[in-house]
């Protein structure tokens, strides 16, 4: 599937990553994907799983800007964004 948007989402110990995603998912429009990247650490609490989210996992961190990079690189997305593990959407 050709999406039009990416949002990458690079996290390492985030406890707000669960509550991002369910966000960006209810609140998204169009035709996107959410891309996160999980270095060094799996997600706590878990991500529930969705057609529209992948999870990219590093098990030894590499750091913010190399997980965004491999991220971005997975994506065939018209655009890329980038958004912290901490945010909200409107």
């Amino acid at each position: 599937m050709q999406y039009d948007l990416a949002i990458i989402i690079p996290a390492r110990r985030e406890e707000f990553l669960k509550l991002t995603v369910e966000d960006l998912l209810k609140n998204k429009r169009g035709n996107t994907e959410i891309i996160v990247g999980l270095d060094g650490d799996w997600a706590s609490p878990s991500l529930n799983q969705h057609p529209d989210v992948n999870v990219i996992y590093v098990p030894e961190s590499i750091g913010q800007r190399a997980i965004s990079n491999m991220c971005a690189k997975l994506t065939k997305a018209k655009y890329i964004m980038k958004l912290d593990a901490h945010c909200s959407v409107d």
